[in-house]
């Protein structure tokens, strides 16, 4: 029985379980109990490729989950949390997804320590629960695989309130040992020294603002592209080896922005990546979204963006000098080419039914266009027909509880 197999398995019964017992857990004055799922169906419209694992047959696994949180209050000012997350994606673990302490030394103040989100993003602490936002995907030029979700240390979050504006100010350190996924594929990554600080602010209830700034370290394990590289290494080609090792820093820079009225809702988010390493290019990504409000319906339209800078490749290893370094300069040429991201552009037309306060469900489609890269589309069957467009078509239910 393989590991994915079976974390698969733990997660779910260990939700089913829980499930089972909220009930009589809830009875306790000290416990909180709450959870969140949603059930969602997609396939894209070209056979050539796969997105996001979105084939051109409809599938229920991609997106699907099942999660539950409890809170447990030891003191008055101190607090327990955890989530646990089943999910049917192959390609994610499921199990617990947050376990930290909660201190409150004063009424502005607020540490936190444990597993967490990692909070890159606007939607970052609700990026499981899709009954909190328009789509039944967030827009994949930010909310990718490229970054993780979580990570294990300490964060400090501040509130405030001045006149019409309150806000937080929060500053976060820790690490990250796991996976990371591109395209249909797993990485062991080591994230050390992460540091970063994040804003929010609210200004009149419905106009709220969002900006943060992330710094680390960070190791991917590419077996097959380290192996190639050290041979290159063998050699003497040590910049075409230097070339393709993903190790070195990154920054990350955030800014959000929505305003929500009763008839009408706006959003922007903007995102930068910068990297020290070829193989991982800098990447800028943005989003702009508007809804207008039908109650109990919602029609929303998005477009979104991303854009690579992808650097050159080393020009060490001479070409046309004998056959077998011939040979060598075209499989670096071919390694270094498969491991370049791909810019991404996305139109999402989409509509949210709220059934309920605690039940919505949604239909969407989105027309992406962009070329074959780790960080868009994969070719299916090692085809090479793919005209750079696609169009992804969902149906999901969310719920609360």
């Amino acid at each position: 029985m393989s590991s994915t197999f079976r974390n698969r398995v733990s997660g779910a019964t260990l939700c089913a379980g829980l499930l089972a017992s909220s009930t009589a857990l809830a009875s306790s004055e000290k416990l909180e109990i709450s959870g969140f799922g949603r059930i969602v169906a997609g396939f894209i419209d070209d056979p050539s490729v796969s997105f996001e694992g979105y084939e051109n047959e409809v599938s229920f696994n991609e997106q699907t989950l099942l999660a539950l949180q409890a809170d447990y209050h030891l003191l008055d000012n101190l607090m327990i949390t955890s989530q646990v997350l089943a999910h049917t994606n192959s390609e994610r673990d499921s199990g617990v997804e947050w376990f930290y302490a909660s201190y409150v030394p004063h009424n502005n103040w607020l540490i936190k320590g444990g597993r967490m989100r990692t909070p890159f993003y606007y939607y970052s602490d609700v990026i499981d629960v899709g009954f909190a936002y328009p789509w039944i995907s967030p827009p994949q030029q930010l909310y990718s695989a490229f970054l993780f979700n979580q990570y294990d240390g300490a964060s400090v979050i501040h509130n405030f309130a001045l006149g019409n504006i309150s806000g937080s100010v929060e500053g976060y350190y820790g690490s990250f040992q796991g996976d990371t996924q591109f395209q249909d594929r797993r990485y062991a990554t080591d994230i050390d020294g992460l540091t970063g600080v994040v804003f929010n602010g609210v200004y009149n209830a419905n106009l709220r603002f969002r900006a943060s700034y992330t710094t680390a370290d960070f190791r991917v394990n590419l077996a097959e592209i380290s192996a190639f590289a050290d041979q290159l290494r063998s050699f003497g080609f040590v910049e075409s080896a230097n070339s393709l090792t993903m190790e070195g820093t990154f920054d990350i820079y955030q800014v959000g922005l929505s305003l929500d009225e009763l008839d009408y809702n706006l959003a922007w988010e903007w995102m930068e990546i910068q990297s020290d390493t070829v193989l991982a290019p800098n990447i800028e990504s943005y989003y702009i979204q508007g809804g207008l409000v039908f109650h109990p319906f919602t029609v929303h339209l998005t477009y979104a963006d991303m854009a690579t800078n992808p650097q050159a490749p080393a020009s060490d290893i001479p070409l046309g000098l004998s056959p077998d370094l011939d040979q060598l300069y075209y499989g670096y040429q071919t390694v270094f080419a498969r491991t370049q991201a791909a810019d991404l552009e996305s139109v999402t037309l989409g509509v949210r039914w709220d059934v309920g306060v605690s039940v919505a469900f949604k239909a969407e489609v989105t027309h992406y266009r962009g070329a074959l890269g780790i960080s868009t589309f994969e070719a299916v069957d090692d085809r090479t027909d793919f005209d750079e467009s696609v169009n992804l078509y969902q149906l999901g239910m969310e719920f609360v509880f």
